[in-house]
């Protein structure tokens, strides 16, 4: 099974004129993620049924006008997103698409039952989600040699434009693995690009394993782990402290003390 290991770059923002165009470029991605979510669930019998990027055509048909397809359903889009980047509105699609496919799934499975209780409420279509754009490589995105600089394209003074950034950041795992499409985010504070690559990591041997990873998972102890081959010899060992420790053993002193304070002595 392929693993994703990812460099985040954060973007040198130089300028009010920079912040606003990023911002601005989100904020479309989203509205038009939240707009292709309606149109998604409204045709999900059709739309349900297509795996993978073929319900990008499926969605385009109603959405996008062409030369060859001058009318479509909803004209909404051809004017309100007037100029969008072919690219990055098929990211769009997939992204809600996902999220719808996402909703339907864990609704069936409340309706058939599956719930945490008894009176578990069923899952909602939420539209207005944090997401973040996908730029496609050499399309919405061109990154230099050494990760140094990057050309997005973003919204800017009412149109698509190429805005240069320069990129602060150590790459860890690029051009390790098979590069995957560039990811735009943001903390609130600061801009960041993340790099993903794809690694295959080479299939186990056949065969019973030469050694096994043990775990005791302590309750009110931290977990030890001890890796341990067929011999009984220990090869490494370790604790596993949680995070949490300090704040269950103040409460945990908390309780005793309310419990003696408590406590009927004598009949």
């Amino acid at each position: 099974m392929p693993i994703i290991r990812s460099d985040s770059l954060a973007l040198h923002v130089t300028s009010a004129d920079q912040q606003t165009a990023l911002m601005d470029t989100l904020a479309l991605y989203r509205r038009l993620v939240r707009d292709l979510m309606t149109v998604a669930y409204t045709h999900w019998p059709q739309v349900g049924v297509c795996e993978g990027s073929a319900v990008v055509e499926v969605i385009e048909r109603l959405i996008h006008p062409t030369q060859k397809r001058p009318q479509v359903r909803y004209t909404y889009f051809a004017k309100r997103d007037y100029k969008f980047p072919s690219y990055l509105r098929r990211v769009a699609i997939m992204d809600a698409v996902g999220q719808v496919r996402s909703f339907v799934t864990r609704f069936e499975a409340w309706r058939s039952g599956d719930r945490k209780h008894l009176h578990a409420k069923p899952p909602r279509l939420t539209s207005s989600t944090k997401t973040f754009p996908s730029l496609y490589g050499s399309q919405c995105a061109k990154i230099n040699a050494d990760a140094s600089h990057a050309f997005i394209k973003v919204r800017q003074h009412n149109d698509w434009v190429w805005m240069g950034v320069r990129l602060k950041g150590t790459c860890r795992f690029r051009g390790k693995g098979k590069a995957k499409s560039p990811l735009l985010t943001t903390n609130g504070r600061q801009w960041q690009l993340s790099l993903p690559e794809q690694f295959d990591p080479p299939k186990p041997a056949k065969g019973a394993p030469d050694r096994v990873l043990a775990v005791d998972v302590g309750i009110n102890t931290a977990a030890t782990w001890a890796v341990v081959d067929a011999q009984g010899t220990v090869h490494a060992r370790g604790f596993l402290s949680r995070t949490d420790k300090d704040r269950e053993y103040r409460l945990m002193q908390r309780i005793r003390r309310q419990a003696r304070k408590q406590t009927r002595h004598g009949s």
